[in-house]
């Protein structure tokens, strides 16, 4: 760049100017270091090597390469050229600008002409290399005088040669897409990251085509990914399952899967399991079904997972049965939402386990159901929550409550409200109040989370002379005391023993308590030899966890010890250790090529921004290790392999770990439907569809050459055109016999409506 007269500045030719003296044309000669340039009777094992060669001599010098004609004996190469991207010339069609260029939408071939300069100026520089009988190709004439100037070197990066996604930035872009962060975003926080646009390497443009073609790639084995990542893990990882179904057609209508640490938590955690199909949906429309336990923090933990491609009572049921394959047993109880389908299922397979409706997704339906107005603007909400939402109430009373509540707010004949009082023994926690409701109320990593919070963290005593309080945060979780030493001050501060008397070997005691006014007195039956207790609260029956009712009674007879018959394992420390050797890489896994590579990469990168991070505060230091860095890297670009660049598809391969090429494949579903989607669109006639395809032009698809769709929204794998045209010819006939049984049974209605209007008129007329 140089400034002309006015301060602007200017483009300056880049390359050593040469004039013919004859003609005075000119020529531009590069100014490159003299081991880049190519010599005469230079030899190359290939011809991708020598043509690597002259691409690394046409980056330095300003230009971008390109592979022209060759001469091929009994499929051998016998020479071969190679030009500048500036060479040959390119005709331009003449554009009649006169005539107005047709822009409707009417099924017309013509369209408008794209004016695209051209970068072609007849350039003769070149190289050209020969086979030699010792199977070397030779530089047989060498040209390196150009009719065009060189890209300046601030420029260089926008050249096509140089312009391209590295290894690092390929797998950068694929990482941040599982956060949600974009190609544009990516490219964003590389060019921060470098120092400029030029340092990256490639265009925004570069980054957004990669992701789509990945995306594209990975819509064509999606499925089938999924299924042999989870094989793999099943073959390598010690008792790890997942059991899939598909269709006639090879389609995925099932998918199921569970690890170790899920099984060895299912073992502590698995009295209670909930089983829901009410989660969002994939791009596919199949559901999510996660089975959910309680860990001994109160917290909702995945026992297993699985996606489905329908709601129905044979997907559940085979869901079901390869739970119990996988786990060995079924759950106690099983908690679910109204599905009848589901219903159904847990009827036929888990005869044995009791089934409990979900009470939320029935209470979240209260205001739809009933009415806003009546749940927003009275006390009706909060009367039945007070009556639902509680294990205090005993089924007696909860009756009494309910058609209370029914008759003051009009709602006897209510047909949802008396379906739901019907089946009340299903979600009323006073119809269940013995068994064992750990309460459904986040995942793995939380679990090591609290466990890491329990050990390292100290709870509050409140009452130092109760020594149940102390001994209890010794051997439950911090999240479980906090419970258990509610129910402790409740028993010291708020209930009170009325009298007791002897039953037997057992003595009655009558505690009030005064957080309950609904019950006079509870009974708790206490034998103190072997510290067997019992309240007619059914607190400990339900939660595992004594009640306040039994610590009265504990606390008056100075007890020193807490029974340990009362101590769950599922709720203390030691429940379940957080992992088991082995558990989520397998003891004999095997990495491949790949992964092995990838690891190298992430060890480098740690150890480097270690080092970095040690020495920025030392600049000599920091520049020492720079230089360090730069001449490493010019011995490892001496010492680098050749090899051809591996394609597009084979790195999406890579990237996506589908590298073993499979006979069967498991494709995706498409149109999946689901409960609450609604009712199709509107059907239409055949007369109706003949007509609105009349004259209307279709889209071919670049990638099956299949017309209806485009390149992008394609779903089917892909072929080349010369099979397409074979398929076509061999439905053609069919295609013709099928459009023309159409047009006659459009042709019929037509008559026979034109008869029924003839038919209509005579009647008026008569």
């Amino acid at each position: 760049m140089e400034n002309d007269d006015q301060g602007f500045q200017t483009y300056q030719p880049v390359g050593k100017l040469q004039l013919s003296p004859n003609s005075d044309k000119r020529t531009y000669l590069p100014k490159v270091d003299e081991s880049l340039k190519p010599r005469d009777k230079m030899t190359f094992d290939t011809v991708n090597n020598a043509f690597l060669f002259y691409q690394k001599y046409a980056m330095a010098s300003g230009f971008t390469a390109r592979k022209s004609s060759q001469y091929t004996h009994h499929g051998v190469i016998k020479s071969k050229w190679f030009v500048g991207s500036k060479e040959g010339t390119k005709p331009f069609k003449a554009i009649d600008t006169s005539k107005k260029i047709d822009t409707s939408n009417n099924g017309s071939k013509r369209k408008s002409v794209r004016r695209v300069p051209s970068i072609r100026t007849g350039c003769k520089a070149r190289m050209f290399i020969k086979l030699m009988p010792s199977n070397l190709y030779k530089v047989s004439s060498f040209n390196e005088a150009h009719n065009h100037f060189f890209v300046a070197e601030e420029d260089r990066h926008l050249l096509p040669s140089n312009r391209g996604m590295n290894y690092m930035q390929e797998q950068a872009v694929n990482a941040l897409s599982a956060l949600n962060i974009g190609p544009v975003k990516a490219f964003n926080i590389m060019r921060t990251l470098y120092g400029g646009f030029d340092k990256v390497g490639a265009t925004n443009n570069d980054f957004k085509n990669f992701k789509r073609d990945l995306n594209r790639y990975i819509s064509e084995f999606d499925a089938d990914m999924m299924i042999k990542r989870l094989l793999r893990k099943k073959e390598y990882m010690p008792n790890f399952s997942m059991e899939y179904i598909t269709d006639e057609n090879g389609v995925l209508r099932g998918l199921f899967w569970a690890d170790e640490d899920a099984k060895r938590i299912f073992s502590v955690f698995g009295d209670v399991v909930s089983f829901d199909a009410t989660y969002r949906r994939n791009k596919y429309n199949m559901m999510f079904v996660p089975f959910t336990g309680i860990d001994n923090h109160k917290r909702n933990v995945t026992l297993g997972a699985a996606i489905i491609g329908n709601e129905t009572a044979e997907t559940y049921s085979w869901l079901l049965n390869v739970f119990r394959q996988a786990f060995g047993r079924a759950p106690p109880v099983i908690v679910t939402d109204q599905d009848p389908a589901m219903k159904k299922a847990i009827e036929d397979t888990w005869p044995e386990s009791r089934h409990r409706l979900c009470m939320w997704h029935i209470m979240d339906k209260l205001s739809a159901k009933v009415g806003a107005s009546i749940c927003n603007n009275t006390d009706f909400k909060k009367r039945l929550c007070a009556i639902v939402w509680t294990d205090s109430v005993i089924p007696v009373k909860f009756e009494s409550e309910w058609a209370t509540i029914m008759n003051d707010f009009n709602l006897v004949d209510h047909e949802w409200l008396q379906s739901l009082y019907q089946i009340g023994d299903t979600w009323i926690p006073a119809y269940y109040r013995e068994e064992v409701m750990s309460g459904l109320m986040p995942q793995r990593h939380e679990h090591r989370k609290n466990d890491h919070d329990t050990r390292n963290t100290n709870a509050e005593i409140w009452a130092e002379d109760f020594v149940l309080e102390d001994q209890a945060s010794r051997v439950y979780t911090r999240t479980i005391f906090f419970d258990q030493q509610l129910e402790i001050q409740n028993g010291i501060h708020r209930c009170a023993i009325g009298k007791w008397e002897n039953m037997g070997d057992f003595v009655n005691f009558f505690v009030k308590d005064w957080e309950q006014p609904c019950t006079t007195f509870f009974e708790v039956m206490m034998r103190e030899d072997d510290m067997t207790v019992y309240c007619t609260c059914k607190g400990f029956e339900q939660f595992g966890l004594l009640c306040s009712h039994i610590f009265c009674v504990l606390r008056m007879l100075d007890i020193r010890e807490f029974p340990q018959r009362y101590i769950l394992r599922r709720w203390t420390r030691k429940a379940v250790p957080n992992s088991a050797p082995g558990a989520i890489l397998g003891i004999n896994e095997t990495e491949d090529r790949y992964n092995e590579v990838n690891r190298v990469v992430r060890e480098i990168t740690y150890s480097t921004e270690s080092v970095i991070n040690q020495l920025v505060t030392n600049f000599d230091a920091l520049c020492s290790f720079r230089d360090h860095v730069v001449n490493y890297f010019k011995i490892a670009d001496e010492s680098v392999v050749n090899a051809p660049p591996k394609s597009r598809r084979e790195r999406f391969a890579e990237i996506t770990g589908n590298t073993k090429p499979s006979g069967a494949t498991v494709r995706v579903p498409i149109g999946t439907r689901f409960k609450g989607m609604g009712k199709p669109k509107r059907m239409k006639s055949k007369r109706e569809i003949a007509l609105s395809q009349l004259g209307k032009k279709s889209r071919q698809c670049q990638n099956c050459f299949i017309y209806g769709h485009n390149r992008r929204s394609c779903k089917n794998p892909t072929r080349t055109k010369e099979q397409a045209m074979a398929k076509d010819d061999g439905e053609e006939a069919d295609e013709v016999d099928e459009e023309e049984d159409e047009w006659e049974e459009v042709e019929e209605d037509m008559d026979e409506q034109d008869e029924d209007a003839l038919d209509e008129e005579d009647g008026e007329e008569e």
